[in-house]
């Protein structure tokens, strides 16, 4: 009679592969979050930036137009003034001289 031989079962130890995939899924994951957090406070602190700089060129036309306001409100005078440049207002008898070129 003839031995038949049958398929020997080979039974591998456990390899640790799928931990380090793991730890490398882990550290990429980590890795893009750092990144985002990092470009959103950049893109945050800039716009901080920008808001700052507007509300100081707001403050500096608050105090013009106040100082503008105490004015009016001190004098006659400025009003003539302001009638006279802006509005092209004259006053009774007098004449206006246009130049042409």
């Amino acid at each position: 009679m003839k031995k038949v031989l049958q398929p020997q079962i080979i039974v591998k130890p456990y390899k640790k592969k799928t931990k380090r995939k793991r730890k490398r899924l882990l550290i990429g994951i980590l890795f893009i979050c750092l990144v985002l957090s990092i470009s959103i406070y950049l893109f945050l602190s800039w716009m901080v930036k920008k808001e700052q700089k507007e509300m100081e060129k707001i403050k500096r036309e608050n105090s013009f137009l106040r100082k503008e306001i105490k004015e009016l409100v001190s004098s006659n005078s400025n009003y003539e003034k302001i009638l006279r440049t802006q509005y092209g207002f004259i006053k009774e008898g007098e004449r206006i001289l246009i130049y042409s070129e």
